[in-house]
């Protein structure tokens, strides 16, 4: 389910605590204190689980607040008049109070503007993401290469309604896929050693990555048998757990699947 973005911050602060999650194994250990150096340390453990709740609702929670902020933007009289110098200052402060995205308007031909660059020299009508928004539906978690910055991305888009409630343009963001990582793994209080998360899209496809070379790549197609039954697993399951081996490592993942999205979320440990 959904939670407010503004829920982040409480997020974040359970997601220090999980910072060095593990699956039954020990979070982290406290320092002692001189006077006590003769005791063992005291261990603290943390359900796997809530580190996992936790980047679901933190990576859904920053792509629906763009899909509001881009639906409010899309009731305003600029936008319904395809008026872009009214859309811009809208969309430029939407990329300043957002995670690092490309933000854009699109007419129904395909033409659009992007916040940075103006009109762009291309068309977006043959993305397999724009029918569905022309069709009145909001798209959140298309996974794309922008043609605009070349990089990996998520579109969040959504339509713009006219008077005769028929869509007159589409108002979107490409969001970096590398750079959302990085917002969450730090919003997650970093990541102790030999624990990594990521999402993948119904097909398959690396959306986020603790590592980012992995992102956009698809591990259906990376590992041996056993982890593309463990992949083919968290597929087609809304959740659960998989233990796969992968670069010479096992490696035991609690996953989810996202209402929002459709990515499943994936968060466990390196057994080395």
């Amino acid at each position: 389910m959904f939670r407010d973005p503004r829920s982040g911050r409480r997020l974040a602060r359970v997601a220090a605590l999980v910072a060095a999650v593990t699956l039954g194994a020990h979070v982290g250990r406290a320092q002692p204190t001189p006077a006590y150096a003769h005791r063992p340390p005291p261990t603290f453990s943390v359900d796997g689980q809530i580190a996992l709740h936790s980047l679901v609702s933190l990576s859904d929670g920053h792509l629906r607040k763009l899909a509001d902020v881009l639906t409010m933007i899309a009731g305003t009289d600029a936008a319904r008049m395809c008026d872009w110098d009214g859309i811009h200052p809208r969309l430029a402060e939407a990329a300043r109070v957002n995670v690092p995205a490309a933000l854009w308007f699109a007419l129904p031909d395909g033409n659009y503007w992007t916040v940075k660059e103006g009109h762009v020299a291309g068309t977006l009508s043959d993305r397999s993401y724009f029918p569905h928004v022309l069709a009145g539906e909001t798209v959140i978690g298309s996974l794309v290469v922008s043609r605009s910055t070349n990089r990996n991305t998520a579109i969040v888009a959504v339509p713009v309604l006219g008077q005769e409630h028929d869509v007159v343009g589409v108002l979107g963001a490409s969001v970096h896929l590398d750079s959302l990582a990085a917002v969450l793994r730090q919003e997650m209080g970093g990541l102790g050693d030999g624990l990594l998360f990521f999402a993948i899209d119904e097909k398959g496809l690396g959306a986020l990555n603790s590592e980012p070379s992995l992102i956009f790549t698809e591990p259906l197609k990376l590992g041996d048998s056993g982890m593309r039954q463990a992949f083919e697993k968290i597929l087609a399951d809304q959740q659960g757990v998989v233990t796969y081996e992968f670069r010479g490592a096992e490696r035991t993942v609690l996953y989810q699947r996202s209402p929002i999205s459709n990515w499943s979320y994936g968060f466990g440990r390196l057994h080395r």
